[in-house]
């Protein structure tokens, strides 16, 4: 009887401890969890940065899985730098030679193939071109309709070769002329005066003419000032002058700036080791001729991803807008960054745009 009370006893202290490590371990677990989930999105974030380059933010995270319905919102959004990320996929990158970022570049590697000659030759990537609704207003009047059935229209077919001597074959404008690049002028317009854009604009000039040998006319009135409302009015006209006096004109570019950015960064890329200001080109669609502009902008896009991936940032489609296009088939908008870019972002990426332009035009 002794031997089965004390066996009894024994049972019944272990019975007793075990319930009191777990009761324990309960309130350790309780605590700790109370601890950590106020910390746990930080954690999450900082996972997702080393990882691969995400803030950690839901909608950025399912903007990668499907950027057509979530990009615009991760655009309009404040999301902080990621500077955790940017470093982890350098370091993922050097290591294996993979961007996290770009799961393309995982394809082109296990292929060995170069990521930018597929880009350039077997697939399109992009999302399919939609017209959209805004962009910048090009004011145009209602009692100017009728003139503006009286442009000059230069069918494509009558472009002759290009000419490296003799007539001009590029004509370079700037609408906004005040348009300027914040961290150097210190302002982002100065009404009156040709500010940062124009610099870029010559610098594109600069380059086509020097190294390639495409003579070049460039224009350098103000047109936004003092009325900003017609300052699409009077680059009109002066574009219509040129056409009419320089009749073998094959491009016609209007040269801006974009705004809006939330950092400098999102319109910037680093080409053969240089700060370069992305290039957005604009197409409005409010005449005719539209896709004649957008195929000559198509052109470009593709030959600027074959020469340095990364310069377009985009081709844009905006709806009730023309932007003196309807004047020459091959005119184009030009955004050399946005007002957070430096001015030097902006005229690297005008160096190499004249590359580009002029392997389009010899082409």
């Amino acid at each position: 009887m002794g031997s089965m009370f004390f066996k009894n006893r024994s049972s019944r202290v272990k019975l007793y401890y075990i319930n009191k490590a777990l009761f324990f371990a309960l309130v350790i677990f309780v605590v700790t969890f109370l601890l950590v989930f106020p910390l746990r999105k930080n954690c999450l974030q900082l996972a997702l940065n080393l990882a691969g380059g995400d803030t950690g933010e839901p909608v950025i995270i399912l903007s990668k899985g499907l950027p057509s319905s979530f990009f615009p919102w991760v655009e309009e959004a404040n999301f902080p730098e990621d500077t955790w990320g940017f470093w982890g996929e350098q370091l993922v990158q050097k290591l294996t030679g993979v961007k996290i970022s770009t799961p393309f570049s995982l394809l082109c590697s296990e292929l060995n193939l170069a990521e930018a000659y597929v880009a350039a030759n077997y697939l399109v990537l992009s999302s399919p071109l939609m017209e959209e609704e805004g962009g910048e207003e090009d004011f145009y009047l209602p009692n100017q309709d009728h003139d503006l059935e009286d442009w000059l229209i230069i069918p494509e077919d009558e472009y002759p070769p290009v000419q490296l001597d003799g007539e001009p074959m590029v004509l370079v404008y700037t609408t906004h002329n005040g348009e300027a690049y914040f961290p150097t002028q210190g302002v982002a317009r100065q009404d009156g005066k040709n500010s940062g854009i124009t610099s870029v604009a010559q610098a594109l000039v600069k380059t086509l003419e020097n190294k390639h040998r495409l003579k070049t006319v460039y224009s350098d009135v103000i047109h936004d000032f003092p009325d900003f409302t017609k300052a699409y009015s009077n680059s009109r006209q002066t574009v219509k002058n040129y056409l009419q006096k320089h009749t073998k004109i094959q491009a016609v570019l209007d040269i801006h700036r974009d705004s809006g950015m939330q950092k400098r960064s999102d319109t910037l890329v680093t080409i053969n080791g240089k700060n370069c200001a992305k290039v957005m080109i604009v197409v409005g669609t409010a005449h005719p001729q539209w896709q004649q502009n957008l195929a000559f902008a198509q052109k470009i896009e593709k030959k600027a991803n074959e020469l340095y991936p990364g310069l377009i940032k985009c081709v844009r489609l905006f709806k009730d807008r023309i932007y003196n296009q309807n004047l020459h088939t091959r005119a184009l908008l030009l955004e050399f960054g946005s007002d957070l870019n430096k001015e030097a972002d902006a005229l690297e990426s005008a160096k190499l745009m004249a590359d580009v332009l002029a392997a389009v035009l010899k082409n």
